[in-house]
C-alpha cells in the first residue's frame, strides 16, 4: 500500500530537478486522502479504494494526471459515496495536457480546469445502480480542448466551461430507476469552430412535474455546431448560438423522441455581421 508520503517525495525531486516530477499514489483502506502537487514536466496516477476518498492534484507544466477512486456504500467495492477529486492543470508548455477522473458510485464529484495548449479531460462517474447525484465541472481555457463525460443513472449533472479554438465535448447521461428523474447538462462554449454533442435518456418521466433530463448550450464565435439527442418524456433542451462570419456559422441539430418535449433554440449574428444559421 503507498500513502500519500510517496506523492511528497515526488514533489521534492521535481523541485530540486525543476524539470521532472512524478507522482504514484495506491490506497486501500478507510478515510483515504491523497494530495499532489507539481510544478514542470508533471506526472500523476491516484488510485483508492473503499470509503470516504478524496484526492486533489495540483500541476503546472506539461501536465498529466489520473484519478480512479472507489468506495463501499453498503458493503459492495463496487460502489461508492460522496467520493471528491479535483485537478488543476496550468499549461502545457509541449502540447501535453490530459486528465481522467474515474469514480464509481453515488454523490461524486469532480473538477477538472485545464489552462493552455492541448488539453484533454474525461470525467466517468457511477457504476448502474449505484451511480445517483455525481457532479461534474470541467473548465478549459487555450488550444485544442477536449471533454468527455459519461455519468450513468440519475440525478447526475455535469458542466462544461471551454475557451479558445477548436472546443470538443461530449456528454452521455443515462437516467434509471431509484430516484429516476433525469439528468442536468450545461455547455458554455466560447470561441472558434466549436463542437458539442450530449446524449440524454430516461426510462420515465418526471417525478416532480417539471421536466425529466435537462441540456443547455451556449455557443460563441464561428463554426458553432450543436447536436442534442434526448429519449424518454418531458425532456427540455435549449441552444444558443451567437456566430460569425462564414458559411454555416451556426449548426443546431435537435433529437427528441417521447412525449411533453420541448425545444428551444436561438441563433443570432455577432453583432451587426450576417452568419448563416442551420437549425
Amino acid at each position: 500500500m503507498k500513502k500519500s508520503i510517496l506523492c511528497v517525495a515526488a514533489l521534492m525531486i521535481g523541485v530540486v530537478s525543476f524539470a521532472q516530477n512524478n507522482s504514484d499514489v495506491d490506497q486501500t483502506g478507510v478515510g483515504n486522502n491523497a494530495n499532489v502537487n507539481q510544478s514542470g514536466h508533471n506526472s500523476s496516477d491516484v488510485d483508492q479504494e473503499f470509503t470516504s476518498n478524496i484526492a486533489d492534484v495540483d500541476q503546472i507544466g506539461d501536465n498529466y494526471s489520473k484519478i480512479d477512486q472507489k468506495g463501499n456504500v453498503g458493503g459492495n467495492p463496487a460502489s461508492g459515496n460522496g467520493n471528491y477529486a479535483k485537478v488543476d492543470q496550468d499549461g502545457g508548455t509541449a502540447t501535453r495536457q490530459r486528465s481522467t477522473i474515474e469514480q464509481q458510485g453515488d454523490r461524486n464529484k469532480a473538477y477538472a480546469t485545464q489552462d493552455g495548449e492541448g488539453n484533454r479531460s474525461m470525467i466517468q462517474q457511477g457504476n448502474g445502480m449505484n451511480a445517483e447525484d455525481n457532479y461534474a465541472r470541467v473548465m478549459q481555457d487555450g488550444d485544442d480542448n477536449r471533454s468527455d463525460i459519461l455519468q450513468t443513472f440519475d440525478n447526475n449533472r455535469a458542466l462544461v466551461d471551454q475557451m479558445g479554438s477548436d472546443n470538443r465535448v461530449d456528454i452521455d447521461q443515462v437516467a434509471g430507476p431509484n430516484q429516476t428523474d433525469g439528468n442536468f447538462s450545461d455547455i458554455l462554449q466560447d470561441g472558434d469552430n466549436n463542437r458539442s454533442t450530449t446524449f440524454q435518456q430516461t426510462t420515465g418521466g418526471a417525478n416532480t412535474g417539471s421536466f425529466a433530463n435537462r441540456e443547455y448550450v451556449e455557443q460563441h464565435d464561428d463554426g458553432n455546431r450543436s447536436i442534442l439527442s434526448q429519449i424518454g418524456d418531458q425532456n427540455y433542451s435549449k441552444v444558443y448560438q451567437e456566430g460569425g462570419v462564414g458559411v454555416n456559422t451556426n449548426y443546431s441539430d435537435v433529437d427528441q423522441s417521447g412525449e411533453m418535449n420541448k425545444s428551444w433554440v436561438d441563433q443570432r449574428a455577432q453583432g451587426a455581421i450576417t452568419a448563416d444559421n442551420t437549425a
